[in-house]
């Protein structure tokens, strides 16, 4: 997407993100999808660019790892964000929880097993992924997905559309 076409993104963005008082705004960036757009994360906000993996995997999976970073609705990376929006690079979400709280969070649910117990990590943070997720989750899981976050906004089949999905739909 180019800066032309993603400003009339970027209002709509910004009209859905809609933060209530306390609340924070978060992307997650994956770093398979969309490298540049980490790289400018990283740039903007250096160390507070967290990885969901942890340990040595998160050396090893540094350039294809999901991360975490918190900035603001009226920050220049969601102009960023908005240039690279239609590439499935991440998700935006609303908390009021710290950035601690959240990163412990994601980390719960980007593990997850199979009836055999065999381990998988989940994309939840790609929006072809959650698309379809969002769409089968019983009230109850879709409580334990979301945890502490509020909102969680992400592309569209069609791109130039944006999904807003609450906790308590």
């Amino acid at each position: 997407m180019t800066a032309t076409t993603a400003t009339p993104l970027i209002d709509r963005l910004r009209k859905q993100i809609d933060l209530q008082q306390g609340e924070k705004l978060y992307a997650v960036i994956d770093a398979a999808r969309d490298i540049k757009l980490l790289i400018e994360a990283r740039t903007r906000f250096g160390e507070a660019v967290k990885s969901l993996f942890q340990g040595e995997a998160a050396a090893s999976m540094a350039d294809f790892a999901p991360y975490l970073v918190r900035f603001g609705p009226a920050d220049e990376f969601l102009d960023v964000w908005a240039e690279h929006w239609g590439n499935s690079a991440g998700i935006l979400l609303i908390s009021q929880a710290d950035p601690t709280a959240i990163l412990k969070h994601l980390r719960s649910i980007f593990i997850v097993q199979d009836e055999q117990g065999q381990e998988y990590f989940f994309r939840f943070y790609d929006p072809r992924v959650l698309r379809t997720f969002l769409l089968t989750c019983a009230p109850g899981e879709r409580a334990e997905f979301f945890g502490p976050l509020r909102v969680a906004l992400y592309e569209a089949e069609e791109p130039a559309n944006i999904l807003k999905s609450l906790k308590a739909e």
